[in-house]
């Protein structure tokens, strides 16, 4: 052990350095993987370690600001872990602090995942029983999305659409249907139009293990605005506007299902059963029509 220990402390400061920011590609990268696949304590341990490399990058580093983009998104992505409501907001309070610093200076790269994290804590804001705050910021997330400089506007889209997503959910909470389905329909049309200029074969299976990863992480969300939409239009008998969300939902929960998990794809199975008396539904309406 002593020997192990003591080989390790001797490499020199540049091997090490890179030794750690592939472990931290590899843990976020699997916790990322395993969070999509529903394995949400293996994505814990990994987010933590991340985390933890990358809080040891920028002790190590000659200048801490070089890592800093790694512990803002490890901060970021392991808030969902870190425990309570408001332990995850004062993460993310850390996060967005770091991409601020980060945007000043170059904000087409980092302007995007600032605003991304403010769309956490809000969430976070929702979870501990703040909706109204929630609503209020995701309010000035989407402003802020509407004129940010990005270095990917499709990045850049399907973060508004989320914040879309999620601001459509709280005003549906609080009993703002209307507002709540308007909020929702227009991140769906937002993300179906980002997908379109993608050009991914998203009608094969396997496409969404091969899309980008923002479009991964926005495919939970997108997939249950999906579903909540589809369910609200079909209660209240607009079949037409039912099926064209069922079929949002039926694609990404498909996508979801095919990274693994029976949790996930018991999930499309019975959104694609939901859908299908739906789209029969729509069918029979244009038949009389």
């Amino acid at each position: 052990m002593f020997i192990a220990r003591h080989e390790r402390s001797a490499r020199p400061p540049a091997v090490r350095q890179s030794t750690l920011e592939r472990r931290y590609d590899f843990h976020l990268g699997e916790s990322i993987r395993a969070s999509l696949e529903g394995s949400h304590d293996k994505a814990a341990g990994h987010s933590s370690q991340a985390l933890l490399i990358s809080r040891e990058l920028c002790a190590a580093a000659a200048d801490p600001a070089r890592h800093q983009p790694e512990l803002a998104a490890a901060l970021c992505a392991h808030a969902r872990y870190g425990g309570s409501a408001w332990q995850a907001i004062a993460m993310l309070a850390e996060s967005a602090g770091h991409y601020a610093i980060l945007a000043e200076a170059d904000p087409t790269a980092y302007e995007v995942p600032r605003i991304d994290v403010l769309t956490r804590i809000a969430l976070a804001s929702d979870a501990a029983g703040s909706t109204g705050d929630a609503i209020g910021l995701l309010r000035e997330v989407v402003a802020l999305f509407l004129k940010a400089p990005a270095a990917d506007q499709a990045e850049c889209d399907l973060g508004l659409a989320r914040a879309r997503f999620h601001l459509g959910r709280c005003l549906l909470k609080t009993g703002l249907a209307e507002d709540g389905l308007a909020e929702t329909e227009a991140g769906l049309e937002l993300a179906a139009d980002v997908l379109a200029r993608l050009q991914l074969p998203a009608d094969t299976p396997g496409w969404l293990a091969r899309a980008p990863r923002y479009l991964q992480l926005a495919a939970p969300d997108w997939a249950a605005a999906a579903v909540r939409c589809m369910t609200r239009h079909a209660e209240a008998g607009r079949v037409g506007q039912a099926a064209t969300a069922a079929r949002a939902a039926v694609l990404l929960s498909g996508g979801l299902a095919d990274l693994g998990g029976d949790t996930l794809k018991d999930a499309h199975a019975v959104i694609s059963a939901r859908a299908d008396v739906i789209f029969d539904r729509a069918e029979q309406a244009s038949r009389a029509s």
